[in-house]
């Protein structure tokens, strides 16, 4: 797995973790904030919001 597919998978993932929550009515601060680290971290590795689509698509 690159660089570029495992940053994508870890944001994915804290991005459905956030969006479960937003599901059940509240989210977590800190899993919004560890969501944000993830995507800014995956963004320098050159991942999308296609990439996230995708992602979040396949789980």
């Amino acid at each position: 797995m690159s660089l570029k597919e495992s940053a994508a998978d870890s944001a994915a993932q804290a991005l459905g973790k956030v969006f479960e929550q937003l599901d059940n009515g509240r989210t977590e601060a800190a899993d919004v904030r560890a969501a944000n680290s993830a995507m800014d971290l995956a963004a320098v590795f050159g991942v999308t919001a296609q990439d996230y689509a995708r992602l979040l698509h396949q789980s």
